[in-house]
């Protein structure tokens, strides 16, 4: 049996200043967050943006004119002074910094690893049918506490049988052992196979109360089984 494990990822960006999703590169003073699947993994990112505005300059007043006395002049001395002082220059005040605060998180959730199960389990028979099954669970629910939010994450699981001689099967059903099973397969001729199945991962995840479809292609989960397949033998009794 070949088990293919895979790494889940998602990135979430949704801008919550009310149940409405906003690009990420919005986000001042409000915390963004986003889940999708790429590259076969489920990521779940958020990011939150922080700035404090600058207070407004008051307006000047300007003071009222007065009028100058009138001064007679003087006489001035008539040597020159020995030195010319220089102009003072004026320095400006610093400008106020803008403070800002930037905080961003991701994770990549992992999934249940799937299997394939079938009965009998060595040596099936031609032209008797074959009970195949999966302890991979229909659903996968998960909680993920992000920066300063609860992001939860619904995956629904569909299962893709194909049983090596070109028979496949589609379904949400784990199937069973016999009696119970559903998922069943007879093949006709004796030979080993190669029984594949393809767990297929899609869902939801909600902020706030605010639910939306996780973007992507989903995430695919690939396992490989052989099975031994033989003609029944007759046998003669007294």
């Amino acid at each position: 049996m070949v088990i293919k494990r895979y790494q889940v990822g998602v990135i979430l960006i949704l801008l919550l200043q009310s149940p409405i999703a906003y690009a990420s590169d919005e986000c001042v003073d409000k915390t963004c967050v986003d889940v999708f699947t790429e590259d076969n993994q489920l990521i779940i990112t958020a990011q939150k943006n922080g700035q404090k505005p600058t207070a407004k300059p008051k307006p000047t007043v300007k003071p009222k004119a007065v009028a100058k006395p009138v001064v007679k002049p003087t006489l001035k001395p008539t040597f020159k002074p020995t030195f010319t002082p220089k102009p003072i220059k004026k320095i400006a005040a610093p400008k106020a910094k803008i403070a800002s605060a930037s905080l961003s998180d991701r994770l990549i959730k992992l999934l249940p690893v799937g299997d394939i199960n079938f009965q009998p389990e060595k040596d099936a028979l031609v032209n008797m049918p074959v009970y195949f099954w999966t302890q991979t669970p229909q659903r996968f629910n998960a909680v993920v506490p992000i920066l300063d939010l609860i992001v939860y994450v619904n995956l629904y699981s569909t299962f893709v049988w194909s049983f090596g001689d070109g028979g496949f099967i589609t379904t949400t059903n784990q199937g069973a052992a016999f009696p119970l099973g559903s998922i069943t397969h007879t093949y006709k001729n004796n030979d080993q196979y190669q029984v594949g199945l393809k767990v297929i991962w899609r869902g939801t995840w909600s902020v706030n109360g605010v639910t939306t479809p996780i973007s992507g292609d989903g995430i695919t989960q690939s396992i490989t089984r052989g099975l031994s397949v033989v003609d029944a033998v007759g046998r003669f009794t007294k």
